[in-house]
């Protein structure tokens, strides 16, 4: 796991010296006989070397009090440490290490986190002076409204709970995507459009990302599971909150009637595919044990509603949970799809979505699949090096060992710079292109109406004909269905079509 120069200090003391199976932390350090700090920054992550001067010494808190200064929060790995150290020389040392500096900062984080990821109490006084101090720096990570804790002095700012906390660093790129703000440029494209254009708008927005969904799975639902699909997604932004019973029913919405499921999964399943001539499985994602899901389902929902209380940019919080659900993958299908109507449930809640309106996201994740693919790669392909598991010939799977940790604590970063991306590219092309596409269609309309009145069913039909076939209607289609018109009147009709329908690229239902 760490590639930097010299001796590891920080957290990639804690990992080498405690044999620490955790993902790895956005930065690893070392010191070495260098002149100043050097950063080398690898598959997203940072490698910082530092001067030795800066060395914490042997005592394992100061390298913990080190790396909460220099490389920020990762529970993940202070859980696991926590878990790995021998308990009572540990607690010893630390009440120690904190009775010698009570009213430092960072010592007392280090005594919350560690009451807080452990449930124990240390056998300490209250901090009785000192001036409160944010659990994460606010401008180094996204927060919540803050809860004091008295007991340390501390106010806790965190996502979520012990159950499960989601982590999202403030990085440059996603401080510029904020600047951008989106949600003032969808409402301004809204606002110069006529209730008509809004209104004829809506459904193929709806039906697009409902199709685009699907397509992401590689699944062509019925009619009737697309109707029921849309009007989930129509009645979504009306729920006030979710919990286990609404998720339940949301995924006995979106599968095959017979798929539906009572409740969270009870076995262990897994994303994988069928290869070779034994049909043996290629594990691509093993999600947590059946056992853990509950509790951290609860601390998702319930980090769901902090955020949402807290006012956490709605982008990044939507990509918090929904990304963390589906790494969690509550059911044994439908996981992907709810997924995706999780982002829209909080968008729209949070006011992000303009009130009525949908931004078909799916459909930007479709033609980004290598993307969207590698944002999901860049959890679980670290994860799955970590995780021991077996498949049996039954294709049943079996993972050994304590592994809920790995889902509990996740950077989402990159999730979130990656759903602001699709999101800004939604908003920029398919919104606006859709909105364009009606105007158009309405002047185009009447110029076809003044050249021959034909049945609405019969215009949009060759519409749709000419779009699909590069603004011509070909010999076949005319003969079936147009073999009425005349040779002018088709001519006509096509340069319309051409004129004022082709300027948005490939074929799209009228």
């Amino acid at each position: 796991m760490f590639s930097g120069r010299g001796t590891p200090i920080g957290y990639a003391k804690a990992i080498a010296d405690h044999n620490l199976a955790v993902m790895p932390p956005h930065q690893l350090s070392s010191c070495a006989a260098v002149a100043g700090k050097h950063v080398e920054r690898k598959e997203g992550r940072e490698f910082v070397t530092y001067p030795s001067s800066y060395n914490p010494g042997p005592s394992l808190c100061d390298h913990l009090e080190f790396a909460l200064k220099h490389e920020g929060v990762s529970l993940e790995v202070l859980a696991a440490l926590f878990r790995a150290v021998d308990q009572g020389p540990f607690e010893d040392e630390l009440c120690r290490h904190i009775q010698a500096r009570p009213t430092g900062q960072n010592t007392r984080r280090l005594w919350f986190l560690y009451e807080f990821l452990t449930g124990r109490e240390l056998p300490l006084e209250d901090v009785a002076q000192g001036n409160y101090v944010e659990l994460l720096d606010p401008e180094r990570y996204y927060t919540a409204a803050p809860v004091n804790s008295r007991r340390h002095r501390v106010r806790d700012n965190l996502l979520g709970n012990v159950n499960f906390c989601p982590m999202v660093r403030r990085i440059p790129a996603l401080q510029e995507l904020e600047a951008k703000r989106l949600a003032s440029e969808a409402a301004q494209i809204v606002a110069s459009y006529d209730e008509d254009a809004l209104r004829r708008a809506v459904d193929y927005l709806y039906t697009k990302e409902t199709r685009s969904s699907f397509n992401i799975e590689r699944e062509k639902p019925s009619q009737k599971r697309a109707a029921r699909f849309v009007a989930l997604l129509r009645e979504l932004p009306d729920r006030t909150s979710l919990n286990r019973a609404a998720l339940v029913q949301m995924q006995n919405v979106i599968v095959e009637e017979r798929f539906g499921e009572r409740g969270y999964r009870k076995a262990q399943n897994y994303v994988g595919e069928s290869v070779g001539v034994g049909l043996r499985q290629r594990v691509h994602f093993v999600p947590p044990r059946p056992k853990v899901v509950p509790r951290l389902m609860r601390g998702l929902l319930s980090s769901l509603e902090r955020m949402m209380a807290s006012q956490v940019e709605p982008v990044v919080h939507a990509a918090a949970i929904s990304f963390g659900f589906v790494f969690i993958h509550p059911f044994e299908d439908g996981n992907g799809r709810l997924h995706r109507l999780l982002i829209h449930y909080i968008l729209s809640r949070a006011g992000f979505t303009p009130k009525g309106l949908i931004f078909p996201i799916s459909a930007v994740m479709l033609q980004k699949r290598q993307q969207y693919d590698a944002c999901l790669e860049s959890f679980s392909k670290p994860l799955m090096t970590l995780l021991d598991y077996t498949v049996d010939e039954d294709g049943h799977l079996s993972v050994k060992g304590r592994t809920s940790g790995f889902y509990r604590y996740v950077d989402f970063t990159r999730m979130a710079e990656d759903l602001y991306l699709w999101t800004e590219e939604t908003i920029r092309t398919e919104f606006r292109d859709e909105l364009d596409f009606i105007v158009r269609y309405r002047k185009a309309r009447e110029k076809l109406d003044d050249l021959v009145e034909m049945p609405d069913t019969s215009r949009n039909r060759f519409v749709q004909f000419c779009l699909q076939n590069g603004g011509r209607l070909s010999a076949g289609k005319r003969a079936k269905y147009f073999s009425a018109l005349t040779d002018d009147e088709v001519r006509a009709l096509e340069q319309v079509v051409q004129e004022l329908l082709m300027t948005r690229a490939g074929p799209r239902p009228i």
